[in-house]
């Protein structure tokens, strides 16, 4: 055997024994670095003064037929490109590019959604805005409807995306493998396009389930940050936020007047709101009694357990405490109680 032949031969069990040592210690490429600053996430909004729906992450709407789901996200999107406040909802960033894409509505009824979101964000009905891209969706394949949400993320750059009718990414949405394969597909565009995306779909139809349907709603709520109830009741919307992983965000409620153009509606009536102010307020008091700060996730526990309600619960009855000024947030992220409350 040749010399050039021999050192080929080393050189090709040297080359694979470095590839074999590269993958064994592969895993060493996703532990977490602690000595690296903690990155606080980013927020797209501040909805009744608690930032809420963070950039970069899975967010969900959800509510039964013809309920407002899909009403709630043309409000956002109206905020957004107009870069002012509507009731408590706020714009944090100057400009936003907005992507739409629509798998249930029809043509006509998708052009009249978006054009009531463009006049009441004060822009013209009549053209098409940079800042926000429409696309219909219902005639396409669920091939073609992935390739046309990843190929437009990738050219446009969007800072959040909508998709109304995730559902119809998938044949069947009680498939767990299919719903994993989705999700896991979405949670890979916001990490690669860091985008936010917003994912619409309908609650069961048990009014005592109010569960995202199937497999999918399931698997979906595991992984959202922050997931929205939409209700309608005496032809005004309310939208709750139900799940968070940050504080959620306090109430909205809007309407659709007789001209088909959003109004900002109250929430509560000011008795039953004045009621819940007293509770919270009392819920509070013994809460600190016991300690002079919480953190975020031991004050939720806290009030839970001292008002015997869902820990859920407690987090919009924390936020409606922070936004009247009962609670405030010190530097290091503890809470107290402000001086002057009982």
């Amino acid at each position: 055997m040749g010399v050039n032949v021999l050192q080929e031969l080393s050189a090709e069990q040297t080359k694979f024994k470095a590839e074999m040592t590269e993958d064994r210690f592969r895993y060493k490429n996703y532990v977490l670095d602690l000595s690296q600053p903690i990155n606080e996430p980013k927020f797209l909004f501040s909805i009744g003064n608690i930032p809420s729906i963070p950039a970069g992450e899975l967010i969900g709407i959800k509510g039964r037929a013809k309920q407002g789901k899909s009403q709630w996200e043309y409000i956002l999107i109206s905020v957004m490109l107009a870069g002012i406040s509507k009731g408590d909802v706020i714009p944090l960033q100057d400009r936003y590019k907005v992507l739409l894409f629509d798998t249930e509505q029809s043509q006509a009824s998708l052009k009249k959604c978006c054009q009531r979101a463009l006049k009441f964000a004060g822009l013209p009905t009549d053209k098409n805005d940079t800042h926000f891209l429409p696309f219909f969706m219902r005639p396409l394949t669920i091939e073609e409807r992935r390739k046309t949400i990843e190929d437009a993320i990738k050219e446009e750059k969007p800072d959040i995306i909508f998709i109304d009718g995730v559902r119809d990414l998938l044949q069947d949405f009680n498939s767990l493998e299919q719903s994993n394969e989705l999700i896991q597909w979405l949670l890979s565009l916001t990490a690669e396009y860091g985008c936010t995306i917003v994912s619409v779909l309908h609650q069961n139809k048990s009014k005592e389930d109010g569960n995202m349907r199937g497999h999918l709603g399931t698997e979906l709520l595991n992984k959202l940050t922050d997931c929205f109830e939409v209700s309608k009741k005496d032809g005004k919307f309310l939208v709750t936020c139900t799940d968070s992983r940050n504080v959620p965000a306090t109430d909205f409620a809007f309407s659709i007047d007789a001209n088909g153009e959003f109004c900002v509606e109250e929430t509560t009536d000011t008795t039953t709101n004045a009621a819940r102010v007293v509770d919270i307020q009392r819920v509070l008091k013994l809460c600190f009694d016991k300690l002079p700060n919480y953190g975020f996730r031991e004050l939720v526990s806290a009030y839970a357990l001292e008002d015997a309600i869902s820990e859920s619960t407690a987090k919009r009855r924390i936020s409606e405490a922070k936004k009247n000024g009962f609670i405030k947030v010190g530097s290091d992220g503890k809470y107290t109680l402000n001086p002057g409350q009982p």
